[in-house]
């Protein structure tokens, strides 16, 4: 998985294509609620990915997100 493919399930989540969501935007701001996220972090997980949705939570935006997949 790259940072693309998590921009890609971010957008596919929000509606909106993958261009609008810049590394540094706000996710929660461009419309990611809670429930959205439990469904990111699941398929994430499943394809091997180590997040702890409480980081999640507390990180807004896609770079802080990849860091954490990165370091998980």
């Amino acid at each position: 998985m790259t940072i693309e493919d998590m921009r890609a399930d971010l957008a596919n989540a929000l509606r909106i294509q993958p261009d609008e969501i810049a590394d540094e935007d706000n996710l929660y701001d461009l419309g990611l609620d809670s429930m959205r996220v439990m469904d990111l972090v699941m398929k994430w997980e499943a394809a091997g990915l180590k997040l702890d949705i409480g980081t999640l939570y507390e990180k807004a935006t896609l770079r802080d997100w990849w860091q954490t997949a990165e370091t998980g």
